[in-house]
């Protein structure tokens, strides 16, 4: 309530102002993805001030010094004037919770030293995950176990991936979690190219939408010994695939199953998928290279793994359009 009054003190005007406070127009949304109950340190370079859109032209005294505030008080927030001309960094300092929480904020950017209007408003999420570290071979199956608690309440949940292509959870479906109980997940790792990545594993309520549990796989792939190699030339641009033969030669005097993959399935298909060999003897694989619309080469691995699905050989075949 407001009150406008006359020197003697007598009102002569009562307001009744209604505040209705908006949510923010969003100008860039930042999403990460970190191990839980750890400090996320982030540095973010702002882009030059008169690139924002809402900053005012002709600002006198030339380049003005940008400023930022953040809208949890228990996150560092601070950037520095490196001197004109030099790029300016914000730096955040987060500290995570459990998972699967979620914690959002804002950052406003400034470029008065008033603080009256934002010309930018930046929207964060920080993903806290169960850490789990994976060590594997390209090409080659990895398993592990992953424990699932129960809530208080029995859930129906179902498990959801950033990466379905390389890996592969049991349950693969829906199923139902017991109240309080202890199950276990069992994950399959195998990547399809060398190297680090993080691969995102999500335990939602089916019913609710809620998130469950989070974890967040660090993989480190490393490349599987190449025993051979080959060179092949097929033409681009035409519309039907090339047949090819290889070769492979059970190096084990009893009958053994062997199972085919590759890293490039959208290249290569497996006349068939899997096969059994007598010992010492040899086995031609059926191989159909889908058409290239442009020139160019590709090298394209051949995993033969055993039953267990560990990586026996593998070829490399050089491929050019």
């Amino acid at each position: 309530q407001v009150s406008f009054q006359v020197s003697g003190g007598k009102p002569i005007a009562l307001l009744r102002v209604k505040v209705e406070p908006q949510p923010h127009v969003v100008d860039q949304t930042f999403r990460f993805y970190h191990p839980e109950l750890t400090f996320l340190k982030k540095t973010i370079r702002l882009p030059p001030w008169h690139t924002l859109p809402g900053t005012p032209v002709g600002m006198p005294g030339g380049e003005p010094e940008m400023y930022v505030r953040c809208s949890d008080p228990d996150i560092i927030c601070e950037t520095k004037n490196m001197g004109p001309g030099e790029p300016q960094d914000i730096f955040l300092k987060v500290a995570g919770g459990p998972s699967p929480q979620i914690k959002k904020f804002f950052v406003a950017i400034y470029v008065d030293p008033w603080l009256a209007a934002p010309i930018q408003i930046w929207q964060f999420y920080l993903h806290s995950l169960q850490r789990l570290d994976v060590s594997c071979t390209a090409g080659q199956l990895t398993r592990l176990s992953l424990l699932l608690r129960g809530t208080p309440a029995p859930r129906r949940v179902q498990v959801f991936t950033s990466h379905p292509q390389e890996l592969e959870v049991d349950p693969d479906g829906a199923f139902l979690l017991p109240a309080n109980g202890i199950q276990d997940l069992y994950v399959g790792v195998r990547p399809r190219r060398a190297g680090s990545r993080f691969i995102y594993l999500n335990l939602v309520d089916v019913e609710s939408h809620q998130l469950v549990s989070s974890w967040l796989l660090c993989v480190a792939c490393r490349q599987p010994l190449l025993s051979h190699a080959f060179e092949i030339s097929l033409p681009a641009g035409g519309g039907r695939g090339c047949n090819k033969r290889i070769t492979y030669t059970n190096p084990y005097p009893s009958p053994r199953l062997y199972f085919l993959c590759t890293n490039r399935p959208d290249l290569l298909q497996f006349k068939e998928d899997s096969f059994e060999v007598a010992g010492g003897e040899v086995y031609t694989i059926g191989l159909r290279f889908a058409p290239s619309q442009s020139t160019g080469e590709e090298e394209i691995l051949i995993h033969i793994n055993d039953h267990e699905d560990k990586n026996e050989e593998t070829f490399c075949v050089k491929v050019l359009y």
